[in-house]
């Protein structure tokens, strides 16, 4: 947002020689887009606090308490710094490094129709195969093999294999019943052995041949409990199977009164509890930030395009682990789809919002043209940074669930860029009449009328 009002004023101060008044008008040109880009970012962060896991409540709040803060810093204190630093920003001013961007612009126009017809063939494709991705829900990936933890563990399956232990509570109320249980449990072949009063005492012992210091290790005052060991990995398609199957049939023999606890047990809750999570993150994401960019903007078809767009960008991201046979963790996935929609649909406003404008003294080429010019260097400079983060934090974090978070989001960056340079021209072209409206094509024409009647003069 900095960068965005710094490079409008920088443009007003072109037209006026006093700052103040440069800076008013920068400030009446940027409010817009500023805000509805702030207020879009916010909400796509604060939809993370609707999740169960409570890693996405901690951080979509300090995420949309840093963007709001940053909002007020922009509006409320970075005009009185730029205004009373403006003379020493003139003097340590130097020669432009990057070219004029125009003919950036004439090559957007000429590719963009081509462009839009890609995007719409991509759109199926990519929403399909993000969905389709094989996950990891629980933490067992986190540290991999270039981690002590992960060398270790690597070590230790490839020795003694892969297993979990699971521990069934039942009522003690029958001991008949729970040797036809465990009788039933050891016929599942992942089953190794069970730790149980009828497995290691016998059913026919009764429990005061026992002193209390054993008994307590299996049996309380109305329950009792079986350690099953199990060779099967911590999470997995065969692992989640297992655990339906040892949940089936202890509810064969104690209906409603058993309960289930152990690693792979915790990791199949957690995937129902965050696949419940995406479908709810992702509606209202999508749904608050369709309604800021509705009000915000006055219109029902740039809120469409707008969120397509960068929709479809997400989904290129997360499409491309399914093509490339990788396995992700879905916390990941859940959680960048509403960063990746919070924090690059900026771009995609700021661009829209400067078309708008061009359109009022332009023609549509001109307004494709001149949009480009105007407003990639402030994008490409959010975008870089943005990016390059991302791929710091992958390339440096040995915690496999934030490195993955890092690469999505520099991936992703760079997918919603592309997009937006290149693709949303095209469609703020060929819907101009919805985009611009009566209004401002009125306006436009009035525009040319005077310009040719000084012209005749």
């Amino acid at each position: 947002y900095s960068v965005f009002l710094l490079h409008r004023f920088s443009e007003c101060r072109k037209e006026t020689d006093d700052v103040k008044e440069a800076m008013v008008n920068a400030l009446n040109m940027s409010t817009v887009s500023i805000l509805s880009s702030g207020l879009t970012t916010v909400i796509g962060f604060l939809a993370l606090c609707l999740m169960q896991f409570l890693i996405g409540p901690d951080l979509g709040l300090a995420l949309a308490k840093g963007v709001a803060i940053s909002l007020i810093t922009v509006f409320v204190f970075m005009p009185v710094l730029i205004l009373a630093s403006y003379k020493l920003i003139d003097k340590t001013e130097h020669k432009a490094f990057l070219p004029s961007f125009e003919g950036l612009g004439r090559l957007v126009y000429r590719i963009m129709i081509p462009m839009v017809c890609i995007f719409i063939l991509f759109i199926a494709p990519s929403y399909l195969a993000s969905n389709a991705n094989s996950f990891y829900y629980g933490s067992s990936k986190i540290f991999g093999p270039k981690t002590k933890l992960g060398a270790d563990t690597a070590q230790i399956e490839e020795t003694f294999g892969k297993n979990d232990t699971y521990v069934l509570m039942i009522p003690k109320a029958s001991t008949a019943t729970q040797r036809e249980l465990s009788d039933e449990l050891h016929t599942i072949p992942q089953v190794v052995s069970i730790l149980s009063y009828v497995d290691t005492v016998g059913a026919e012992i009764p429990e005061q041949y026992l002193d209390e210091e054993t008994l307590s290790k299996l049996n309380s005052e109305n329950f009792t409990r079986m350690v099953l060991s199990l060779d099967t990995a911590y999470e997995g398609t065969e692992t989640f199977a297992l655990v339906k199957e040892i949940r089936s049939v202890a509810e064969k023999y104690y209906p409603g009164e058993w309960y289930l606890a152990g690693e792979g047990v915790s990791t199949y809750d957690l995937m129902d509890t965050v696949t419940a999570d995406m479908v709810k993150v992702n509606l209202v994401a999508i749904g608050a930030v369709f309604l800021v960019l509705m009000f915000t903007m006055k219109s029902l078809v740039l809120p469409v395009i707008l969120v397509l767009s960068i929709e479809t960008a997400i989904w290129i991201n997360l499409a491309i682990p399914y093509f490339a046979g990788n396995t992700i963790f879905y916390i990941a996935y859940l959680i960048i789809s509403s960063i990746q929609l919070g924090a690059t649909v900026d771009y995609a406003i700021l661009l829209t919002e400067r078309y708008k404008e061009c359109r009022e003294t332009m023609d549509k080429k001109d307004s494709v043209i001149y949009t480009i010019s105007a407003v990639f260097v402030s994008i490409m400079t959010s975008a870089s940074v943005l990016t390059l983060v991302g791929f710091m934090m992958g390339y440096v974090s040995t915690h496999g669930l934030l490195s993955q978070l890092g690469f999505f989001l520099g991936k992703g960056t760079l997918c919603s860029l592309a997009i937006v340079i290149f693709v949303l021209p095209g469609l703020l072209y060929l819907f101009d009449n919805l985009v611009v409206g009566k209004k401002g094509i009125r306006k436009q024409i009035r525009k040319h009328l005077e310009d040719d009647t000084h012209e005749t003069d």
